[in-house]
């Protein structure tokens, strides 16, 4: 039996896994979206299109790795069917390539990493949901560290309804605080991956994109 179209970008993904973390996770830029490889098995979580979630645990001993797959949907654990092995495959040949693009990744100089370190001043670590209350807190925070002289407003709950409903939620939150930080010269970003808990930063509207192409030097990217 010909090994299943999904199978190879599976078992490479596990094989950037670092062995000595409980969980390694993986990017997919395109999703917004983190996949984890933890306790033995693999999960690629829903890309909020049709809500289908897959979890690959390897075979033992098996040559080429083949995986037990367990596909849960809205309507809970669904069946493995052919549409499902082309879902899976084509979302993990998108991640796995997103991946190859930056193997070619390179280690900055102490130059530039003083240079990417002196740009970026951190912004507090919050998750994105809390951004009205715990998220605005942790800016002005952060704003008053830095000693800046920026006021950052909190949201009427009119606005949160706003951002909560934008197409793309993450982008809606930075812009929400990017309006209020941009006029003086700032803005807010966050460095992927996309995650429940996210580290931001403030960044000069001039620095913004001398940052962006370090950071993607490094195999890192900026929202």
């Amino acid at each position: 039996m010909s090994e299943p179209a999904f199978a190879g970008h599976a078992a490479f993904l596990i094989s950037l896994a670092e062995p000595d973390q409980a969980c390694t996770t993986f990017y997919d830029e395109d999703d917004e979206t983190v996949h984890e490889w933890e306790d033995g098995v693999l999960t690629i979580s829903t890309d909020f299109t049709d809500y289908t979630s897959y979890q690959l645990t390897p075979v033992a001993g098996s040559s080429p790795l083949q995986f037990e797959v367990v596909v849960e949907n809205e309507d809970g654990v669904a069946e493995f069917d052919s549409d499902a092995q082309d879902d899976l495959a084509e979302r993990l040949a998108r991640l796995v390539r997103q991946i190859r693009q930056f193997r070619n990744r390179r280690a900055l100089s102490a130059d530039e990493l003083a240079a990417l370190d002196a740009m970026l001043l951190p912004a507090g670590e919050w998750e994105w949901k809390e951004w009205p209350e715990i998220g605005t807190g942790e800016l002005r925070q952060a704003i008053a560290a830095h000693r800046l002289d920026i006021a950052i407003t909190a949201p009427t709950a009119r606005q949160q309804r706003e951002v909560y409903a934008s197409a793309d939620f993450a982008s809606g939150v930075l812009g929400w605080f990017r309006q209020q930080l941009m006029p003086h010269g700032w803005t807010l970003v966050a460095v992927s991956p996309f995650d429940e808990l996210q580290a931001f930063f403030l960044v000069t509207n001039e620095q913004l994109e001398p940052a962006r192409m370090l950071l993607e030097q490094q195999g890192r990217r900026l929202k």
